[in-house]
C-alpha cells in the first residue's frame, strides 16, 4: 500500500545532524574516560612538579590580603572552562605541532629565567605551558575557547617590586590630590595639606593631624583586585561584542573611583575622631564594602549599556 501523496516516511539515520552547539555535551568524567582521566593526572603531576617552587610563592602572596583574591583567580578560571565544555568536547578538535613549539619556548623561558634569577618571567611561563598543551593536544579552535580563562591567570600573578613601585607610586599621588580637594569641601575643615602621600589636616576645634595614603588603598594590588572583577563580569555576562569591550575600558576608571572613595572615607575617620576605625579589621571591613560599591558600578555600567541600544523586536515579530 502507498504512502498518501505529499506523505513520506522519514528513516531516522537521514535526519539532518544537529548542530554541535544544540547537542547535549557529555560530562568531563564521560568525555576523559578512565584513560584520558589517568593521562590528566600525569600532566597535572608533571606541571605541579617542575613549578612546585612557584605554587609556593603564589601561595605566600596570595595569604597577604592585598592579594588574597588570587585563591579566587584560579578556580574562577576552571569555571570559565566548564562554561564552555559544549565547545570543548562537541565537534572536531585536532592539535598542531605549533603547541609543540609554543610549550618548549615557554619551558625555555622558564628555566633561562631561572638561571638568570629573574622572578617574573617564571611565573608567567607557565601560561605559555598550559596554552601549549592545550594547542597541542587540542587545537586552535579549543586554544581560542580558552584564551582567556588561561590569560585571565594573570591577574592572580604579582608583579616584581620595581614594577609595583612605578606603578603604585603614581596612583597614590594621584588618589592623595583628588582626596585633598575633597576633604577641603567637609565641615568643621580649616585647611587640608598634602605632601606627596601625606595628607595633614587642621579642624575647627583646634584638632589636626595626618595620615598616609597606603599603597594597599590605592595602588596597584587594589587595582588588580578590581580588574579582575570588573573583566569577569564583561566575560560572563551574555551581551555583544562591544559591550564586552566598552566594560574592559571600563574597569581601571571605575576601580581609581573606588580607590579614591576608600582613602576619602579614611580620612573623614581620622578628622572626624575615629581613628579607631580606619585602620585593623573596619579598615579592612571598609575595602570588602569598596568592592561591594565596584560591583554595584559595574552593574549600573550594565544597565546602562543594555539601554544604549533599543532593538525593535515586535516590528521585526510583526513583519
Amino acid at each position: 500500500m502507498e504512502a498518501p501523496t505529499g506523505i513520506s516516511e522519514l528513516n531516522p539515520q537521514d535526519a539532518p545532524a544537529r548542530p554541535a552547539a544544540e547537542r547535549a555535551a557529555p560530562s568531563w568524567a564521560e568525555a576523559l574516560g578512565t584513560t584520558g582521566a589517568i593521562k590528566l593526572v600525569i600532566l597535572v603531576a608533571l606541571i605541579s612538579w617542575i613549578y612546585w617552587d612557584q605554587y609556593k610563592r603564589f601561595l605566600h602572596f596570595w595569604q597577604t590580603p592585598d592579594w588574597s583574591h588570587g585563591f579566587l583567580i584560579v578556580p574562577f578560571c576552571l569555571y570559565l572552562v566548564h562554561m564552555r565544555r559544549s565547545e570543548l568536547l562537541l565537534g572536531r578538535h585536532e592539535g598542531s605541532l605549533w603547541g609543540l613549539a609554543l610549550l618548549v619556548a615557554s619551558l625555555g623561558g622558564y628555566f633561562f629565567a631561572i638561571i638568570a634569577k629573574i622572578g617574573y618571567p617564571q611565573s608567567l611561563s607557565i601560561m605559555g605551558v598550559i596554552a601549549g598543551l592545550v594547542l597541542l593536544l587540542r587545537g586552535w579552535r579549543s586554544l581560542w575557547v580558552t584564551a582567556f580563562p588561561i590569560a585571565f591567570f594573570f591577574l592572580a600573578v604579582p608583579p616584581p617590586d620595581r614594577l609595583y613601585r612605578q606603578f603604585t607610586h603614581p596612583l597614590q599621588q594621584m588618589a592623595a590630590a583628588i582626596s585633598t580637594w575633597f576633604l577641603n569641601l567637609f565641615p568643621g575643615v580649616l585647611e587640608i595639606e598634602r605632601e606627596g602621600i601625606k595628607i595633614g589636616y587642621w579642624m575647627e576645634g583646634g584638632e589636626s593631624g595626618a595620615f598616609t595614603v597606603a599603597g594597599a588603598c590605592s595602588g596597584m594590588r587594589s587595582l588588580m583586585a578590581f580588574v579582575a572583577l570588573g573583566l569577569a563580569l564583561a566575560y560572563i555576562t551574555p551581551r555583544p561584542t562591544w559591550q564586552r569591550v566598552a566594560m574592559a575600558v571600563f574597569v581601571v576608571p571605575v576601580a581609581l573611583m573606588c580607590n579614591i572613595l576608600r582613602v576619602i572615607i579614611t580620612g573623614c575617620l581620622q578628622m572626624y575622631g575615629h581613628e579607631d576605625l580606619a585602620k585593623g579589621t573596619p579598615h579592612t571591613l571598609l575595602g570588602l564594602i569598596m568592592f561591594a560599591f565596584g560591583f554595584v558600578l559595574y552593574m549600573g555600567l550594565l544597565w546602562v549599556l543594555d539601554h544604549l541600544v533599543v532593538e525593535e523586536q515586535d516590528a521585526a515579530a510583526e513583519s
